[in-house]
């Protein structure tokens, strides 16, 4: 069970939380240094244009990264699936081409 219960797992990309982490935290900064930073409207607007494509390149980049982290980890799961289907198959072959002994025979019965 889980030791602790406000420890949730989330299912699909484990980098989701990291990134909108980030994102809350930027938007949490960027509203603190307005409200503590002493400038006229039209230098505040300028401010937050460049701070919001600053943040909004950060968030792409972010958003890449967590995408090519999440196909290659698809192609490493499809690639260890199918290694596992041929190792079976191939398994599966040498147990029905093996002729049967008779202590197969008896562990039969």
């Amino acid at each position: 069970m889980n030791e602790n219960p406000q420890v949730t797992r989330t299912p699909g990309n484990p980098g989701l939380p990291l990134a909108l982490g980030f994102v809350v935290g930027a938007l949490v900064g960027a509203g603190v240094a307005l409200l503590l930073a002493p400038e006229s409207g039209k230098e505040t607007r300028q401010r937050l244009t460049r701070t919001g494509e600053r943040l909004g390149n950060a968030a792409r980049t972010g958003l890449d990264q967590v995408l090519q982290t999440a196909n290659g980890l698809r192609e490493d799961a499809q690639s260890a699936m199918e290694a596992g289907r041929e190792k079976l198959a191939h398994a599966v072959k040498s147990q029905d081409s093996r002729p049967v002994s008779r202590n197969d025979a008896s562990e039969i019965r």
